[in-house]
């Protein structure tokens, strides 16, 4: 088997590295956040259907299991 010359490997390293940057280029470009869009959107708490424990969205747990002193109201994901 013959070896590829130093420039050959240099240059293809080049254009692999070009065509890289220019599809992620065009893939940002393509995917551009909306502005118009609500960071948070609002929920649909009115379902009509109401839990057993009297509050909407209360979930009763199963023995053994215990609830955090505080609800969480925020999350954050990266």
């Amino acid at each position: 088997m013959k070896r590829l010359p130093a420039w050959a490997l240099k240059g293809s390293a080049v254009c692999l590295t070009v065509l890289a940057t220019v599809g992620s280029a065009c893939y940002v470009g393509g995917n551009v956040k909306n502005q118009t869009a609500p960071l948070r959107p609002a929920l649909q708490h009115d379902t009509g259907v109401q839990a057993p424990g009297g509050r909407p969205g209360q979930v009763n747990l199963g023995p053994g299991m215990v609830t955090s002193a505080q609800p969480v109201t925020e999350s954050y994901a990266s």
